[in-house]
């Protein structure tokens, strides 16, 4: 049964289509990966990073690193926005009469190892990656600040609401602010915002 012309053309057609498809479906991929392959290397490095400060021989001294910071930052950063905020004994705070304890978790520490590592990463010139990584760290620092403050009026007006508001609102506020901004500083504007030098 020999083959028509007709239809030898239309299967090298539907051949040249197949190619072009897999093709445009390979870059896509590789566009794709371009882009989030630094948020899950990022990832991939906050999860060795948690490892690493959670050692036993360093686990002790680092908890007190980063709790003493946020303490001593908070309360600074409290008097110079004039709000009711001191400390009595290390490690707790006590904002408008109301004192809660300072603990690793309350540190934000899972969300600095965070933001370093991906702005560091981030497939941009190191001129925007260091930007970043200031503003990352700063919004971190200022949410985590007044996470002190608001958790102490909460307590003070509305007890019943504590738990629920520290345990949940402020890590999904985190999260929220660390993906906003990812998305703001890292979204492909031209082809060369894509390159790394």
């Amino acid at each position: 049964m020999s083959q028509k012309p007709g239809q030898y053309k239309s299967s090298k057609e539907e051949d040249k289509a197949k190619q072009k498809e897999k093709q445009v479906k390979q870059e896509a991929y590789r566009q794709f990966m371009r882009q989030f392959k630094p948020l899950l290397i990022a990832v991939a490095l906050w999860f060795i990073a948690n490892a690493i400060l959670h050692l036993p021989a360093i686990k002790d001294q680092v908890q007190e690193l980063f709790v003493r910071f946020t303490l001593n930052s908070a309360l600074a950063f409290g008097k110079l926005l004039f709000i009711p905020v001191e400390s009595r004994s290390f490690p707790m705070i006590t904002v408008g009469g109301y004192t809660m304890e300072v603990i690793m978790e309350c540190t934000a520490y899972n969300f600095y190892v965070f933001v370093i590592c991906l702005s560091l990463l981030s497939p941009v010139k190191w001129t925007q990656r260091l930007l970043t990584l200031v503003i990352f760290v700063a919004s971190v620092f200022v949410i985590n600040s007044f996470r002190f403050y608001t958790m102490g009026f909460i307590a003070i007006y509305f007890g019943d609401l504590f738990d629920s508001i520290h345990d949940y609102l402020w890590n999904v506020l985190f999260g929220f602010l660390v993906f906003l901004i990812w998305l703001w500083r890292f979204r492909p504007q031209t082809p060369a915002a894509t390159t790394i030098n």
